[in-house]
């Protein structure tokens, strides 16, 4: 049995010890590289400003993850459709705050991935990618910047304004589908 199948196994039969981790990937136009964090809750990974290397993808390298207070809620949907989520990265000042200064000014929104990771007590090492939870294509367009945090609104993007008849994001063409056209 791999460690995977393992964690999975673990997980499904309700084990206490197992213990997830939640990472941030921040994503920008105005970024060199991806800001990546990992939730760090009462330090109970590291200190603040350490960093944990875990992979972004199944077999993929390690890269490391800054730690980070940060908390989530992620969109879903109710009757009315879909709801917006919120996060909130703390401790900005001392870690983010100039990268996150950067983006001011574009006009294009932040994306937002989130993995989880399940972990056994001391087996970190061993981790070798994210579990099939990850959260991606989240895009954060409302963001707040003050001296201690980050806050913004996190959402799939606006499906109106994708998949159109016409133009550059057009689900039909006119070489694809000419009989639509004409």
């Amino acid at each position: 049995m791999t460690l995977k199948q393992a964690l999975q196994e673990a997980y499904a039969s309700g084990d206490a010890d197992g213990v997830i981790v939640t990472t941030l990937e921040v994503d920008h136009a105005s970024l060199d590289t991806a800001i990546l964090l990992v939730q760090n809750v009462d330090s109970e990974l590291g200190e603040p400003g350490d960093t944990l290397a875990l992979p972004l993808e199944e077999g993929g390298p390690k890269v490391p993850h800054l730690l980070c207070a940060f908390s989530v809620i992620a969109p879903g949907a109710d009757q009315d459709g879909p709801t917006e989520g919120k996060l909130q990265i703390d401790n900005v000042s001392d870690l983010l705050h100039d990268l996150m200064k950067g983006v001011i000014g574009y006009n294009e929104a932040i994306r937002i991935t989130f993995r989880q990771y399940r972990v056994l007590p001391g087996q970190i090492a061993a981790v070798t990618g994210p579990d099939d939870d990850t959260l991606t294509g989240l895009e954060m367009t409302p963001v707040g910047l003050s001296a201690d945090r980050a806050e913004g609104i996190i959402a799939w993007p606006d499906g109106r304004q994708q998949n159109v008849p016409t133009g550059p994001n057009a689900f039909f063409d006119r070489d694809s589908h000419p009989s639509l056209f004409t």
